[in-house]
């Protein structure tokens, strides 16, 4: 990652660093205001920007789910997720069956191709539903 940021012309600064360490060790998509959290030190502009950067280098993806909020994650292999409707718990949903779908999508719209998909599920996690 800090060869991407330096073949781009940025620096790989020790806030852009942490910040990317942050997603590689995060186990679900993480809002800003969450990073705000683990980086006391940053403000939240500097912390909008290099996020934005790092999206538009292809290293982040950027997810919105039902509550609108923004959520970012480490772009790597293609997945869905699933969100609890009650504590806001995201999983991810790593085996996608689409192709056939995507396939059929195509036939029905006419469209040539399908550059990207997403998918959510939505529901209980098991300490809510019980």
């Amino acid at each position: 990652m800090k060869e991407k940021l330096r073949d781009n012309k940025l620096k790989a600064t020790p806030a852009r660093l942490e910040l990317l360490d942050i997603f590689e060790h995060a186990r679900r998509p993480l809002a800003v205001a969450e990073l705000s959290e683990k980086l006391p030190e940053s403000d939240r502009a500097t912390l909008y920007r290099n996020v934005e950067v790092l999206e538009q280098l292809g290293l982040l993806k950027q997810i919105r789910f039902k509550d609108r909020q923004v959520y970012y994650e480490v772009e790597d292999k293609h997945h869905h997720h699933i969100v609890c409707t009650n504590c806001g718990k995201i999983a991810d949903i790593s085996h996608c069956k689409l192709d056939t779908t995507g396939k059929s999508v195509l036939k029905h719209t006419g469209f040539a191709e399908i550059d990207d998909h997403s998918l959510e599920f939505y529901g209980l996690c098991a300490a809510c539903a019980k």
